[in-house]
């Protein structure tokens, strides 16, 4: 794993983006979508807002052999970027006149599963939470209709895909130490874990979704689609930094 270049990327990026103005309760969106759409990002903006202290406890298992030199530094960088969502999503929620949460169901759910297994699980389920990024933020960038969220939008969902590339190098590298069967095992429980999630994260942000014109049905099955092509690039040997999400397609 190339974790020299990873941290040359996270560096260079902390000064890429421009913020848009985001004026307090200054969206002119319709009622009928501006009052779902506030409450799906606070659940969002909860799930980028993480410590990541449980994460770089476990990095730091594994990081001792020379190939992952210089992993815990990446991880730490991803880490800071994860957390600069959470604040931009904050200043979106404010935009729109809502609340941030301090608890959530699925986002409990999600942060018990990830402190309580290794570190390859606890980024399978990071992953599993950015491959569901991909679709929900490429579906509000291409229909919320608001320019500076859509600024916001596409910001977060350009991290994610880097994101998504980052974490699958890591786990690559695992897999591939690893007997075929135990390797076609993991898959197959990704894809299970992936689909359930999906659902379960379609159905929370139903109102969402449907203000924007998609059924939560459709937006599970875009994520279905994601994690396949994941799985996919992660049986390959090619990178993804120039991958164009596939939720940006009109």
């Amino acid at each position: 794993m190339n974790t020299h270049l990873w941290i040359q990327y996270f560096r260079a990026n902390q000064n890429r983006f421009v913020e848009p103005a985001l004026p307090p309760g200054g969206c002119a969106l319709p009622a009928s979508v501006l009052e779902p759409l506030r409450e799906s990002l606070a659940i969002f903006q909860l799930g980028e807002s993480g410590g990541g202290t449980r994460l770089l406890k476990y990095v730091r298992h594994v990081v001792s052999a020379n190939r992952l030199a210089g992993y815990e530094e990446a991880v730490g960088l991803f880490i800071a970027e994860e957390q600069y969502h959470a604040r931009l999503l904050e200043k979106a929620v404010t935009y729109l006149g809502g609340v941030c949460l301090e608890k959530q169901w699925s986002n409990s759910i999600f942060r018990w599963l990830r402190n309580h297994f290794g570190v390859e699980f606890n980024i399978q389920i990071l992953l599993i939470a950015e491959l569901i990024a991909e679709v929900y933020y490429g579906v509000m960038y291409r229909k919320c209709g608001d320019t500076a969220l859509r600024g916001v939008c596409h910001k977060i969902l350009s991290d994610e895909m880097r994101h998504i590339a980052f974490h699958t190098e890591f786990l690559r590298e695992r897999l591939d130490a690893m007997p075929a069967w135990r390797r076609w095992l993991w898959r197959a429980q990704f894809r299970i874990f992936q689909r359930v999630t999906a659902v379960a994260v379609a159905w929370d942000h139903r109102d969402c979704f449907r203000a924007l014109g998609l059924s939560p049905w459709e937006a599970a099955a875009m994520t279905f689609k994601t994690g396949e092509r994941f799985l996919r690039r992660l049986g390959g040997s090619q990178h993804l930094w120039g991958a164009r999400p596939a939720a940006l397609a009109t």
